[in-house]
């Protein structure tokens, strides 16, 4: 969880007013929030549509998550007052001003487009009402997905993992179901209710590798991620996007002030890309780190894989390059070559390759210190560039 800021600093006021929205320092400042909602409240999740709107996600001492949002748009004011009409007792809703921009928040449950798909979720594993069995929220990104852990629901049954996603989770888990057959290590997750967007896994394993890094664990994940790589070979599923120019534009549009180093990496990484030979795509992770890989116990080397709501089709090195690209992030660089010594087996690693989307991957995620308003973003968005460009002269 993101730390309250100290104090509201230069970099932090460039991005309200990069924003372009009137009073956007109040969903950014833990401090102004706070004072909004008369009660200390600590900032998750930002969102910004520069010119059109903000939105946060933020914590309390003595409630669930909840989220708030600045907004030209009268209709997204509207909407959200009667999807909280609509909703039950858990969706708590407050306008803090009815004139634009708009400033109105709410509880989890009072979540304009996710409400509806929690309250199902809800009452689909209690088989009761939605006032039941108290979640713990684990993670939450306003109006796109939640992530929590939902205690037993019956004799017999064990704590969950439940994945709400606003865009459906069928394909995630004909991923999952795909990928199974090929022997990777997965929990198996199930469909919840019948709108399509909830799935819930049984609660599994120990830690991920962010947070307790266990080389022999690395390892087991490279071969698991080496044996979809190769049985995928060729596969003419969708393929993800490669968008250098839509990173470079997200670090623009929050901090000015890097617009050209971002710009730069951008021309750089595109250039390259398209300067790497020709190759077989595999289907893919798509997100692959630390953290989408949880160890059974302490220092074993049994693990389960995460979270497949980015998989897609590409280049395998995409994938490599991104477990690289956190590794580095997280100065956890001994898991880059634990990695692959089990993805590689006997062949020697395409390093260009690799480093080449382990630049790509630093460009995609250089706003991240800033989307989880975490301490010192400013820097941290500005140390990512450098891995970027480091990336790239090896």
């Amino acid at each position: 969880m993101s730390q309250p800021h100290t104090e509201w600093t230069a970099a932090d006021e460039a991005a309200a007013q990069a924003s372009r929205i009137p009073g956007a320092r109040t969903l950014l400042d833990p401090h102004a929030l706070s004072e909004l909602l008369d009660q200390p409240a600590t900032i998750t999740r930002v969102r910004i549509k520069t010119g059109h709107s903000v939105v946060a996600a933020f914590t309390t001492d003595d409630a669930e998550p909840g989220w708030a949002m600045l907004t030209v748009h009268e209709d997204k004011l509207n909407k959200a007052r009667q999807r909280a009409a609509d909703a039950d007792g858990l969706a708590r809703f407050c306008v803090h001003s009815e004139h634009p921009p708009h400033l109105f928040s709410g509880s989890l449950w009072a979540d304009p487009v996710l409400g509806k798909d929690l309250t199902e979720a809800r009452q689909a594993l209690n088989g009761a009402t939605a006032a039941e069995a108290p979640w713990k929220i684990l993670r939450y990104n306003p109006r796109r997905r939640v992530v929590a852990a939902v205690p037993p629901t019956g004799p017999g049954h064990g704590e969950k993992i439940l994945r709400v996603a606003a865009r459906g989770t069928a394909p995630a888990l004909s991923t999952a179901q795909r990928w199974r057959e090929l022997g990777l290590p997965l929990v198996r997750s199930t469909p919840v209710g019948g709108r399509g967007t909830a799935t819930s896994a049984p609660l599994w394993g120990w830690a991920d590798l962010s947070s307790s890094a266990y080389a022999p664990a690395a390892t087991t994940a490279g071969a698991a991620l080496g044996r979809l790589h190769r049985h995928t070979a060729g596969s003419r599923r969708d393929r993800l996007p490669i968008q250098p120019s839509g990173s470079a534009s997200a670090v623009a549009a929050i901090a000015p002030w890097l617009a050209d180093a971002a710009w730069g990496l951008a021309d750089r990484v595109r250039a390259a890309v398209d300067a790497l030979p020709p190759g077989p795509d595999s289907e893919l992770h798509g997100d692959l780190s630390p953290d989408q890989v949880v160890m059974a116990t302490p220092e074993s080397h049994k693990i389960r894989l995460i979270d497949f709501d980015r998989s897609g089709v590409g280049d395998p090195m995409r994938d490599v390059g991104s477990w690289a690209a956190s590794c580095r992030r997280l100065r956890l660089e001994p898991l880059i070559s634990s990695f692959l010594e089990g993805y590689c087996a006997d062949e020697a690693p395409d390093l260009r390759r690799i480093a080449v989307w382990e630049a790509y991957a630093q460009l995609s995620s250089v706003t991240d210190p800033f989307r989880h308003r975490e301490p010192e973003w400013a820097d941290r968005m500005q140390t990512t560039l450098s891995l970027g460009e480091e990336a790239l002269k090896r």
